[in-house]
């Protein structure tokens, strides 16, 4: 991503560090609103799962796309899952082509922590045969438009896309030397659905779902990974800002919470295709 210290001019800054003192987004949000968030599953004929996320102007695309391999050795009964992020340059004047960038990097590391730690697909169920053959996943994040939190919105959409997913059911030959197609289709097997929940810090002002102007100015923000089964799955955090160990676990607290809103708001289980 291009340098963007002097893309929000220091009226601007003034500005939106006035109302944030007020408790006022330039938005018309509260400190503690999340923006309104819209879901699209199925947009691509030819992924296994696809979903399309609008987070208050920023978009997001996950497609989910699959191979047959072999298990790790030290996960020789489980399934593998592989996230990747592209900044697609129409997006915003502020990303580039070529090859991946450390904030493309670190958004995608961030979702598949999220997901790998918050115990959401049920790796052991993507094992054909032990040590031989697995199902493995691709997670396929791309950002469409760039206004702000994308490690939220990214999140959303991965889930959305993973849930929706339909992959083709294999089974081993007779001498168990290969696998084949057995003619039937299954969901990828979903325990819990992880949602990402990221606030943003200016001086000692705490908010959450950072817009773009907010983002550009921010001195740093957090980022938690939320279980339905209320765990903290990981934290992930960057940027200068300071953050004491009791506002962190405030904090913690308010994204459990509004996680759990957000979860029921989104009603994401209704997405689970029906064989």
């Amino acid at each position: 991503m291009m340098g963007i210290s002097n893309i929000v001019s220091t009226i601007e800054r003034k500005y939106i560090y006035k109302l944030l003192k007020k408790g006022k987004r330039i938005d018309g949000r509260e400190l503690f609103d999340i923006r309104e968030i819209s879901i699209k599953t199925n947009i691509i004929p030819k992924a296994e799962g696809s979903a399309d996320i609008e987070l208050g102007k920023t978009r997001v695309i996950c497609g989910i796309k699959y191979d047959i391999g072999s298990p790790f050795s030290d996960s020789p009964d489980e399934g593998v899952a592989t996230c990747m992020a592209e900044f697609v340059p129409f997006a915003s004047p502020m990303f580039e082509g070529g090859p991946p960038t450390i904030d493309s990097i670190e958004l995608a590391r961030i979702i598949d922590r999220g997901i790998r730690h918050g115990n959401c697909i049920d790796y052991k169920k993507l094992c054909i045969k032990k040590e031989k053959y697995c199902y493995i996943l691709f997670i396929d994040i791309y950002i469409m438009n760039y206004y702000g939190n994308l490690i939220d919105a990214s999140g959303v959409a991965a889930i959305a896309a993973l849930i929706s997913a339909v992959i083709p059911s294999a089974k081993l030959t007779l001498d168990e030397t290969n696998i084949e197609w057995d003619g039937k289709f299954m969901p990828i097997p979903i325990n819990e659905l992880p949602i990402q929940i990221t606030f943003g810090k200016i001086d000692d002002i705490v908010f959450i779902d950072p817009s773009l102007p907010e983002e550009l100015i921010q001195d740093g923000r957090i980022s938690f990974a939320i279980t339905e089964s209320n765990k903290i799955s990981s934290i992930q955090k960057s940027g200068p800002a300071l953050w004491e160990q009791d506002e962190i676990i405030k904090l913690s607290r308010i994204a459990i919470q509004k996680a759990n809103d957000l979860r029921k708001k989104l009603n994401l289980r209704q997405y689970i295709p029906k064989l």
